[in-house]
């Protein structure tokens, strides 16, 4: 078991030095100072912060970690960083001395370090003292290597795609010229066929006209609007003359149903009057 733990342990530190070495080669030290925010008075946070700090070119930025040491008397880690240029800071990382001492290591990108960078700290010391603050740091970038802007870098690649596409269309542009060059010789030849054949026609022949005729309808726009307006009334009329005869109708059965209603109670009377006399 203790041979495959110092195994463990070794192929774990190779594989660290492997990840770390090039961002340690790689990696320079510029010194920095923690300012009041929106002054140039050093910050009462300036004991806090370890320099130098180590800047890294990644992703076509600069990649900045700083470190934070707080005394073992003001509790473990009392400072926080809550944001720094705009984003929360990227591996944020712990760590302890023998002595008890705290270490925050905190990286964040930035893509110029000559303006300031700002940040907002939040500070927790058990019963002394508890606020949040906002800083900024001012770094020395002598020395610095300059970040290519993605702008050189899309107009170059826009630029190389351009002039391989130039050839192409010059190949195309040179074949139309030459077609259309090679096309006004070819009508010249005809052009004098055409002439004769119209020189021989007689000039007495005139082209007949012909006869143009007229419209069969020699109705005028009125009288055209007109008969709709017949025709509809001449439906009405058709229309308007079974429900008339239907009402004659229905009158008819309702006065002889009458009638005939009168009649019976007339004969049953009658018929009454004339038992009761006998």
């Amino acid at each position: 078991m203790k041979f495959f733990s110092k195994l463990f342990s070794t192929v774990v530190l190779v594989l660290a030095v492997l990840i770390l070495f090039p961002l340690i080669v790689n990696a320079q030290s510029i010194s920095y100072r923690p300012l009041k925010y929106g002054t140039n008075q050093n910050s009462m946070a300036t004991g806090y912060f370890v320099q130098p700090a180590d800047v890294v070119v990644r992703n076509h930025a600069y990649y900045v970690t700083m470190q934070i040491k707080t005394a073992k008397s003001l509790s473990s880690f009392p400072v926080k960083v809550i944001w720094v240029n705009g984003h929360a800071p990227r591996n944020i990382r712990r760590v302890k001395d023998r002595a008890g001492n705290s270490h925050l290591y905190y990286s964040f990108y930035a893509r110029n370090l000559n303006k300031r960078i700002n940040a907002k700290l939040a500070i927790d010391v058990p019963k002394i003292y508890k606020a949040k603050h906002l800083i900024s740091f001012k770094f020395k970038t002598a020395g610095l290597p300059q970040l290519t802007s993605t702008k050189k870098r899309h107009a170059t690649s826009s630029s190389h795609k351009q002039a391989a596409k130039t050839p192409t269309t010059g190949s195309k542009h040179s074949i139309s010229q030459s077609q259309t060059q090679s096309q006004p010789a070819k009508t010249t030849k005809n052009q004098p066929q055409r002439v004769a054949t119209s020189q021989k026609q007689p000039a007495s022949k005139q082209p007949k006209k012909t006869a143009v005729k007229k419209p069969a309808s020699t109705k005028t726009p009125k009288q055209a609007a007109a008969q709709p307006s017949k025709a509809n009334s001449s439906s009405q009329q058709q229309s308007e003359k079974p429900a008339k005869a239907k009402a004659q109708q229905s009158s008819d059965h309702a006065a002889r149903w009458i009638l005939g209603s009168v009649i019976g109670f007339a004969a049953v009377g009658s018929g009454i009057w004339i038992y009761l006399k006998r």
